[in-house]
Protein backbone atom coordinates (compact mmCIF):
# COMPACT_ATOMS: atom_id res chain seq x y z
CA UNK A 1 0.00 0.00 0.00
CA UNK A 2 1.42 3.35 -1.06
CA UNK A 3 0.83 6.10 1.46
CA UNK A 4 0.87 9.63 0.11
CA UNK A 5 2.23 12.62 2.00
CA UNK A 6 -1.13 14.36 1.86
CA UNK A 7 -2.72 11.47 3.81
CA UNK A 8 -0.43 11.91 6.82
CA UNK A 9 -0.62 14.61 9.46
CA UNK A 10 2.76 16.28 9.74
CA UNK A 11 3.49 19.22 12.02
CA UNK A 12 6.72 21.08 11.18
CA UNK A 13 8.11 24.54 11.93
CA UNK A 14 9.65 24.68 8.47
CA UNK A 15 8.90 23.61 4.90
CA UNK A 16 9.41 19.82 4.99
CA UNK A 17 9.06 19.51 1.21
CA UNK A 18 11.80 22.08 0.70
CA UNK A 19 13.99 20.15 3.13
CA UNK A 20 13.34 16.91 1.25
CA UNK A 21 14.20 18.54 -2.06
CA UNK A 22 17.50 19.81 -0.64
CA UNK A 23 18.38 16.38 0.75
CA UNK A 24 17.75 14.82 -2.67
CA UNK A 25 20.16 17.37 -4.15
CA UNK A 26 22.87 16.13 -1.78
CA UNK A 27 21.95 12.50 -2.50
CA UNK A 28 22.17 13.04 -6.25
CA UNK A 29 25.57 14.70 -5.88
CA UNK A 30 26.89 11.63 -4.02
CA UNK A 31 25.13 9.11 -6.28
CA UNK A 32 26.54 10.79 -9.40
CA UNK A 33 30.06 10.34 -8.00
CA UNK A 34 29.30 6.72 -7.12
CA UNK A 35 27.98 5.93 -10.58
CA UNK A 36 30.91 7.59 -12.36
CA UNK A 37 33.45 5.74 -10.20
CA UNK A 38 31.66 2.39 -9.87
CA UNK A 39 31.12 2.76 -6.11
CA UNK A 40 28.27 0.71 -4.64
CA UNK A 41 25.68 2.31 -2.36
CA UNK A 42 22.16 1.68 -1.09
CA UNK A 43 19.51 3.61 0.82
CA UNK A 44 19.32 2.58 4.48
CA UNK A 45 17.07 2.82 7.53
CA UNK A 46 14.12 5.22 7.29
CA UNK A 47 15.15 6.27 3.80
CA UNK A 48 14.84 2.66 2.60
CA UNK A 49 11.53 2.33 4.43
CA UNK A 50 10.29 5.52 2.78
CA UNK A 51 11.34 4.25 -0.65
CA UNK A 52 9.47 0.97 -0.18
CA UNK A 53 6.40 2.24 1.68
CA UNK A 54 5.97 5.75 0.23
CA UNK A 55 8.13 5.75 -2.91
CA UNK A 56 9.83 8.74 -1.31
CA UNK A 57 10.51 10.18 2.11
CA UNK A 58 8.53 9.15 5.14
CA UNK A 59 6.40 12.31 5.32
CA UNK A 60 7.82 13.55 8.64
CA UNK A 61 11.39 12.30 8.11
CA UNK A 62 14.08 14.99 8.17
CA UNK A 63 17.23 13.08 7.24
CA UNK A 64 18.55 10.75 4.56
CA UNK A 65 20.79 7.69 5.03
CA UNK A 66 22.86 5.63 2.64
CA UNK A 67 25.30 2.77 3.21
CA UNK A 68 28.36 1.65 1.26
CA UNK A 69 30.67 -1.36 1.49
CA UNK A 70 33.71 -0.22 3.49
CA UNK A 71 36.03 -0.39 0.48
CA UNK A 72 33.78 1.88 -1.58
CA UNK A 73 33.07 4.12 1.40
CA UNK A 74 36.81 4.71 1.83
CA UNK A 75 37.21 5.47 -1.87
CA UNK A 76 34.30 7.93 -1.79
CA UNK A 77 35.76 9.77 1.20
CA UNK A 78 39.10 10.12 -0.59
CA UNK A 79 37.38 11.31 -3.77
CA UNK A 80 35.43 13.96 -1.86
CA UNK A 81 38.58 15.12 -0.07
CA UNK A 82 40.54 15.32 -3.32
CA UNK A 83 37.76 16.96 -5.33
CA UNK A 84 36.04 19.59 -3.16
CA UNK A 85 32.76 21.01 -4.41
CA UNK A 86 31.58 24.63 -4.14
CA UNK A 87 28.07 23.37 -3.32
CA UNK A 88 28.64 20.44 -0.96
CA UNK A 89 31.09 19.55 1.80
CA UNK A 90 32.32 16.31 3.35
CA UNK A 91 32.24 16.29 7.14
CA UNK A 92 33.96 13.79 9.43
CA UNK A 93 36.75 13.50 12.01
CA UNK A 94 39.30 14.86 9.52
CA UNK A 95 37.77 18.35 9.50
CA UNK A 96 35.70 18.58 12.70
CA UNK A 97 37.53 18.71 16.03
CA UNK A 98 34.48 17.61 18.04
CA UNK A 99 33.37 14.87 15.65
CA UNK A 100 32.22 11.81 17.58
CA UNK A 101 30.53 9.69 14.91
CA UNK A 102 31.84 6.57 13.15
CA UNK A 103 30.45 7.62 9.78
CA UNK A 104 30.51 10.71 7.56
CA UNK A 105 28.09 13.37 6.45
CA UNK A 106 27.88 15.33 3.21
CA UNK A 107 26.36 18.76 3.78
CA UNK A 108 24.87 21.35 1.44
CA UNK A 109 26.79 24.60 1.67
CA UNK A 110 25.05 27.86 2.60
CA UNK A 111 22.23 26.07 4.44
CA UNK A 112 21.61 25.39 8.13
CA UNK A 113 20.22 22.39 10.00
CA UNK A 114 21.15 22.47 13.69
CA UNK A 115 19.93 19.78 16.06
CA UNK A 116 19.71 20.33 19.79
CA UNK A 117 22.40 17.69 20.36
CA UNK A 118 24.93 19.38 18.07
CA UNK A 119 24.16 23.02 18.85
CA UNK A 120 27.50 24.84 19.04
CA UNK A 121 29.43 21.65 18.33
CA UNK A 122 30.35 21.86 14.64
CA UNK A 123 31.79 24.47 12.33
CA UNK A 124 29.68 23.13 9.43
CA UNK A 125 25.94 22.93 10.12
CA UNK A 126 24.44 22.59 6.64
CA UNK A 127 21.64 20.26 5.59
CA UNK A 128 23.12 16.79 5.34
CA UNK A 129 22.87 13.15 4.41
CA UNK A 130 24.55 10.40 6.46
CA UNK A 131 26.90 7.92 4.78
CA UNK A 132 27.51 4.70 6.70
CA UNK A 133 30.21 2.09 6.03
CA UNK A 134 29.09 -1.53 5.73
CA UNK A 135 31.55 -4.12 7.04
CA UNK A 136 31.78 -7.87 6.55
CA UNK A 137 32.29 -10.71 8.98
CA UNK A 138 32.05 -14.49 9.17
CA UNK A 139 30.21 -14.97 12.44
CA UNK A 140 27.32 -13.10 14.00
CA UNK A 141 27.11 -14.70 17.44
CA UNK A 142 30.66 -15.86 18.18
CA UNK A 143 32.34 -14.81 21.43
CA UNK A 144 34.88 -12.74 19.51
CA UNK A 145 32.12 -10.85 17.64
CA UNK A 146 30.20 -10.25 20.88
CA UNK A 147 33.32 -8.89 22.60
CA UNK A 148 34.19 -6.72 19.61
CA UNK A 149 30.69 -5.24 19.44
CA UNK A 150 30.76 -4.51 23.16
CA UNK A 151 34.08 -2.70 22.81
CA UNK A 152 32.85 -0.75 19.78
CA UNK A 153 29.67 0.33 21.60
CA UNK A 154 31.68 1.36 24.65
CA UNK A 155 34.05 3.53 22.61
CA UNK A 156 31.12 5.08 20.73
CA UNK A 157 29.60 6.01 24.07
CA UNK A 158 32.90 7.51 25.22
CA UNK A 159 33.04 9.61 22.07
CA UNK A 160 29.46 10.82 22.43
CA UNK A 161 29.60 11.78 26.10
CA UNK A 162 32.91 13.61 25.63
CA UNK A 163 31.47 15.61 22.71
CA UNK A 164 27.98 16.23 24.18
CA UNK A 165 28.41 16.48 27.98
CA UNK A 166 25.52 18.94 28.46
CA UNK A 167 23.13 16.54 26.74
CA UNK A 168 24.09 13.69 29.08
CA UNK A 169 24.02 15.91 32.16
CA UNK A 170 20.49 17.04 31.32
CA UNK A 171 19.33 13.48 30.65
CA UNK A 172 21.08 11.69 33.53
CA UNK A 173 21.36 14.19 36.36
CA UNK A 174 24.54 15.13 38.20
CA UNK A 175 25.21 11.89 40.10
CA UNK A 176 24.69 9.44 37.23
CA UNK A 177 26.48 11.78 34.86
CA UNK A 178 29.52 11.92 37.16
CA UNK A 179 29.83 8.12 37.24
CA UNK A 180 29.20 7.88 33.50
CA UNK A 181 31.87 10.49 32.83
CA UNK A 182 34.39 8.66 35.00
CA UNK A 183 33.52 5.40 33.23
CA UNK A 184 34.39 7.18 29.97
CA UNK A 185 37.91 7.98 31.19
CA UNK A 186 39.67 7.27 27.81
CA UNK A 187 38.35 10.59 26.52
CA UNK A 188 40.44 12.39 29.18
CA UNK A 189 43.66 11.13 27.60
CA UNK A 190 42.84 10.38 23.94
CA UNK A 191 41.45 12.81 21.37
CA UNK A 192 38.34 12.01 19.33
CA UNK A 193 40.16 11.41 16.07
CA UNK A 194 42.40 8.76 17.67
CA UNK A 195 39.41 7.08 19.33
CA UNK A 196 37.51 6.99 16.04
CA UNK A 197 40.54 5.47 14.34
CA UNK A 198 40.52 2.74 17.00
CA UNK A 199 36.80 2.10 16.51
CA UNK A 200 37.24 1.87 12.74
CA UNK A 201 40.07 -0.63 13.13
CA UNK A 202 37.71 -2.82 15.18
CA UNK A 203 34.94 -2.52 12.61
CA UNK A 204 37.01 -3.40 9.56
CA UNK A 205 37.22 -7.11 8.87
CA UNK A 206 40.65 -8.53 8.06
CA UNK A 207 39.09 -11.05 5.68
CA UNK A 208 38.06 -10.41 2.09
CA UNK A 209 34.44 -9.67 1.31
CA UNK A 210 33.88 -12.88 -0.66
CA UNK A 211 34.65 -15.03 2.41
CA UNK A 212 32.10 -13.37 4.66
CA UNK A 213 28.43 -14.24 5.13
CA UNK A 214 27.29 -11.30 7.29
CA UNK A 215 27.12 -7.54 6.85
CA UNK A 216 27.50 -5.26 9.86
CA UNK A 217 26.44 -1.64 10.21
CA UNK A 218 28.08 -1.00 13.55
CA UNK A 219 26.48 2.37 14.16
CA UNK A 220 23.45 0.31 15.13
CA UNK A 221 23.52 -1.16 18.63
CA UNK A 222 20.54 -3.50 18.20
CA UNK A 223 20.45 -7.05 16.85
CA UNK A 224 19.58 -5.71 13.38
CA UNK A 225 23.10 -4.25 13.10
CA UNK A 226 24.29 -7.57 11.65
CA UNK A 227 22.39 -9.33 8.87
CA UNK A 228 23.14 -12.03 6.36
CA UNK A 229 24.97 -10.71 3.32
CA UNK A 230 22.28 -12.14 1.05
CA UNK A 231 19.78 -9.65 2.54
CA UNK A 232 21.90 -6.75 1.30
CA UNK A 233 23.50 -8.06 -1.88
CA UNK A 234 23.07 -7.72 -4.73
CA UNK A 235 21.46 -4.30 -4.34
CA UNK A 236 18.30 -3.65 -6.33
CA UNK A 237 16.64 -0.46 -7.50
CA UNK A 238 13.57 1.12 -5.95
CA UNK A 239 11.69 4.33 -6.66
CA UNK A 240 12.42 7.25 -4.35
CA UNK A 241 11.11 10.77 -4.98
CA UNK A 242 10.46 10.04 -8.64
CA UNK A 243 13.88 8.50 -9.38
CA UNK A 244 15.50 5.07 -9.06
CA UNK A 245 18.07 4.41 -6.35
CA UNK A 246 19.59 1.26 -4.93
CA UNK A 247 18.26 -0.41 -1.79
CA UNK A 248 19.16 -3.72 -0.08
CA UNK A 249 18.39 -6.63 -2.40
CA UNK A 250 15.91 -8.28 -0.05
CA UNK A 251 14.37 -4.99 0.99
CA UNK A 252 11.34 -6.66 2.57
CA UNK A 253 13.45 -8.79 4.93
CA UNK A 254 15.78 -5.87 5.64
CA UNK A 255 12.82 -3.74 6.73
CA UNK A 256 11.33 -6.58 8.79
CA UNK A 257 14.62 -6.91 10.68
CA UNK A 258 14.89 -3.15 11.22
CA UNK A 259 11.28 -2.22 11.97
CA UNK A 260 9.32 -5.42 12.65
CA UNK A 261 6.77 -7.35 10.63
CA UNK A 262 4.30 -4.44 10.61
CA UNK A 263 6.71 -2.01 8.93
CA UNK A 264 4.02 -1.06 6.39
CA UNK A 265 1.81 0.31 9.16
CA UNK A 266 2.25 3.95 10.09
CA UNK A 267 3.20 4.53 13.73
CA UNK A 268 0.92 6.72 15.89
CA UNK A 269 1.66 10.44 15.73
CA UNK A 270 3.40 10.51 19.11
CA UNK A 271 5.95 7.95 17.88
CA UNK A 272 6.84 9.73 14.63
CA UNK A 273 10.38 10.67 15.57
CA UNK A 274 12.43 13.45 13.98
CA UNK A 275 15.75 15.14 14.76
CA UNK A 276 13.83 18.15 16.10
CA UNK A 277 16.16 20.78 14.65
CA UNK A 278 16.35 24.08 16.49
CA UNK A 279 17.29 26.03 13.35
CA UNK A 280 16.67 25.33 9.66
CA UNK A 281 17.72 27.62 6.85
CA UNK A 282 17.59 26.85 3.13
Amino acid sequence: MLIKKQEVEVSMKYDIDKLHNSLVEVLDYVVDICEKNDFSYCLLYGTALGAYRHKGFIPWDDDLDIGMPREDYTKLIKYLQDNPSPEFSLQNEDNEKNWFLTFSKVRKNNTVFIENMSDGLYSNNGLYIDIFPLDFLKSKDSISTTIKRGYINYLKHVLKISACPKLFLKKEGHVKYLFDRLFSFPSFFIDNKTLIKKVNSLMISKNVKSNQIFVAQYDQSSSSAIMEKKIYFPFRQCEFEGKKYFVPGDIEEYLRREYGSDFMTLPPIEKRMTHEPIKVQF
